[in-house]
């Protein structure tokens, strides 16, 4: 099977988007990118992958898509396993610590 690697390239809480929870871009090979791909929560398995599509006059056309179903479970479990190892180091990561202020020009220092 050809090589993917997979970038969760934005991240959304559940209702901020509607259903979209993750965007994702793949590089295959190295050398064909996939951006656009969407981590959608909904349906009765939860989480689901959605290629780049358009609109059309008879609803939603894929533009690229996986052409076989082992090649297309592989990207969807790399796609979803991408974005549960983002959600856990987003979850993990500490909160930026506030620095304090330095005081102004001609500002009294408190407590000298």
């Amino acid at each position: 099977m050809p090589a993917l690697e997979i970038r969760i390239t934005s991240m959304y809480p559940p209702g901020a988007a509607g259903g979209t929870r993750a965007y994702a871009s793949a590089t295959i090979d190295g050398c064909f990118g996939v951006r656009g791909i969407k981590i959608v929560e909904g349906g009765k398995d939860g989480l689901f992958v959605s290629m780049p599509s358009r609109k059309t006059q008879d609803g939603y056309r894929d533009i690229c898509f996986p052409v076989t179903a082992e090649f297309r479970n592989e990207l969807h479990t790399a796609v979803l396993d991408a974005y549960h190892q983002a959600l856990t180091m987003a979850q993990t990561a500490p909160l930026p610590q506030a620095q304090p202020e330095a005081p102004k020009a001609g500002q009294q220092l408190s407590g000298i």
